[in-house]
């Protein structure tokens, strides 16, 4: 019976690990973007689209505040969304911030619509979210989407036991950027900083890919 006792914990703390690790994952098609979502974590993995030339340079610019503020994807049961502004209300730490980012989306208005559900953004430290990652952007959407049409963007995050309320906090966010003859990754750890550059995060797909392996071992890599 000891015996018995011993596997049966030892499958439980076994389960209980896989569980933690990103292997309830469900995939949700939004009308610009995909997502690997996790109904354990109640949080997204991965968020990634492809990024035209056309919308890059769309003459279009739908504003921000023209748009509702963050809400509820209505294509996940909202069982698994726990993210609400009352989480982040009083919390001087984190921005809401996006996987797939509103810059890259803004160019129509249902797009832009669907840039701001919480599924789409994790716990980001506000100077991490509006500096060196905000730059990261910018390059992708400024810098190559007018040169490389059809980048495929992806975009994801690294969860420890680190929480704000009842939200996952990101441990680390990464992307990885794909086009014709080039292939880009960045892994940044998301903490307190004052840093405004971001290639000191750059990293090999290798070496990311066994990163994320840390921390979901069964995870599907779209890229």
């Amino acid at each position: 019976m000891k015996q018995l006792l011993t596997r049966l914990s030892l499958f439980i703390a076994l389960f209980i690990t896989l569980g933690a690790k990103g292997q309830h994952t469900i995939t949700v098609k939004h009308t610009y973007y995909t997502l690997e979502y996790d109904t354990l974590l109640k949080s997204p993995l991965i968020s990634w689209y492809i990024q035209t030339t056309a919308h890059a340079t769309s003459d279009v610019k739908i504003e921000r505040k023209s748009v509702s503020s963050f809400h509820q994807d209505p294509l996940i049961d909202a069982k698994y969304q726990v993210a609400t502004n009352n989480e982040y209300k009083n919390n001087g730490h984190y921005d809401k911030g996006h996987l797939s980012p509103y810059s890259a989306f803004y160019f129509d208005l249902m797009a832009a619509k669907e840039s701001m559900y919480y599924t789409n953004t994790a716990p980001q430290y506000s100077f991490f979210n509006r500096h060196s990652w905000e730059r990261l952007e910018q390059y992708v959407l400024k810098v190559l989407s007018p040169e490389h049409d059809s980048i495929y963007v992806y975009t994801g995050c690294l969860y420890g036991n680190n929480k704000m309320n009842d939200v996952p906090v990101p441990d680390f966010y990464w992307k990885v950027i794909e086009y014709k003859n080039g292939e880009e990754c960045w892994l940044g750890p998301n903490e307190e900083t004052n840093s405004t550059d971001y290639s000191s995060y750059h990293i090999s797909s290798e070496a990311l890919k066994q990163k994320i392996k840390t921390y979901y071992p069964n995870l599907y890599f779209p890229f």
